[in-house]
């Protein structure tokens, strides 16, 4: 192999300046003036002929080195991979018909065939390594960026929307909304949502979390909130908020604070989808969630400070006789107990809570506080504690 490697450096001028012809003639890329110039070529090839006679000798690690260098430069200058690997094979083509023809031993020729294009492996390898780490780069920019642009967005200052629509691909104006699940590290049952929105040809852009996630999505005449709501659905496993629509990119924050709230409204332990234009005293109820447990606790401590077996069966029950519209039998039926269980329980209720449930404002008063329990997970506080 060493006189492979004498025959290579001795005819180095003459190698360089067949393999820049070569490959400009073969491959556009390398033509003069496209991306290189005609130096840069011709510095090309002997940068690479070079490296190619130090893998020969057995002294690769600096030239393999040596190659990615130069191939990161020329991948960002635009030259492309494919373009790349087929100039070195070009010049591992010129490289093997010269040694060819300088070898005259039949046994040197096969030893130096299989030690040429081991070596064009061996740089073809390290310019696809040098690509790749130059796209890998490249992605961690761009999603430091884009991380950037979302959280401009979704908590930034008003004003920036032309900018951050044209760099993320957004409408300035159109039918938005916002959505709002929960995270845990970053993963949650909404993620994969934006893909498939995408395939239903709606455009979405989603900002990540440890705690939250949260998703801008633009509607159309084919996909509109409740398809949405729906798709939601499909895939919640915890409470999640939705705003109400709204027409300009400067109103994505307040939007944000709108579907927070919402979020919030729903069931603690639920997979409630709960709309902001829609969910009105669960959303009161979440905006001022201590004056709400004062009211709770002041309408239904008495059965709040029940041991929780019997606690849950009373408010169990004031709930379906409230869904049934006041009907005991109706409740009997949803509970799956006889009629006369509920007329006990139901006198049971109006007595720990001092209220009478043929007065329409006594009523009232146990529905809400009973919409306060739900939203704010009262039921699973601790047997006694009614404050």
């Amino acid at each position: 192999m060493r006189r492979v490697v004498q025959f290579v450096r001795g005819h180095a001028d003459e190698l360089v300046s067949e393999m820049a012809d070569r490959i400009a003639e073969r491959e556009s890329a390398y033509r003069p003036g496209a991306l290189l110039t005609g130096e840069e070529v011709t510095a090309m090839c002997r940068h690479a002929l070079a490296n190619a006679a130090a893998v020969l000798s057995d002294d690769s690690a600096v030239a393999l080195a040596q190659m990615r260098a130069g191939a990161l430069l020329h991948a960002e200058q635009g030259v492309p991979v494919t373009a790349a690997l087929h100039a070195l094979r070009i010049g591992g083509q010129i490289v093997w018909m010269a040694v060819m023809t300088a070898e005259t031993r039949r046994t040197g020729l096969v030893d130096a065939s299989s030690r040429v294009w081991a070596t064009v492996d061996a740089l073809s390898q390290a310019v696809t390594d040098a690509y790749d780490l130059r796209e890998a780069r490249g992605a961690r920019r761009n999603s430091r960026r884009r991380a950037e642009l979302l959280d401009a967005l979704f908590h930034g200052e008003r004003g920036c929307s032309l900018e951050i629509a044209a760099e993320l691909r957004l409408p300035l104006d159109g039918d938005f909304v916002v959505v709002t699940g929960v995270s845990e590290h970053g993963r949650g049952p909404l993620c994969g949502l934006e893909d498939r929105l995408l395939a239903r040809g709606v455009m979405s852009v989603w900002q990540r979390a440890h705690e939250a996630e949260h998703g801008l999505v633009v509607l159309g005449l084919r996909f509109d909130l409740d398809q949405l709501c729906a798709e939601l659905a499909d895939r919640a496993t915890t409470p999640t908020g939705v705003s109400e629509v709204f027409h300009d990119l400067d109103h994505v924050r307040a939007a944000l604070a709108e579907a927070s709230i919402a979020r919030s409204a729903g069931r603690p332990g639920s997979a409630d989808v709960v709309r902001h234009d829609q969910a009105l005293v669960p959303l009161l109820i979440a905006s001022a969630p201590a004056a709400a447990r004062r009211l709770a606790n002041a309408v239904l401590g008495g059965i709040l400070a029940l041991e929780r077996r019997e606690r849950e069966t009373l408010l169990t029950t004031l709930q379906a006789w409230l869904e049934q519209g006041g009907s005991p039998a109706a409740a009997a039926g949803l509970l799956h107990c006889h009629r006369n269980t509920v007329g006990y329980r139901l006198r049971r209720v109006a007595e720990l809570t001092d209220r009478d449930l043929g007065r329409p404002a006594d009523v009232a008063r146990l529905h809400l506080a009973l919409d306060i329990v739900d939203v704010l997970g009262m039921r699973d506080q601790p047997s006694g504690k009614s404050t």
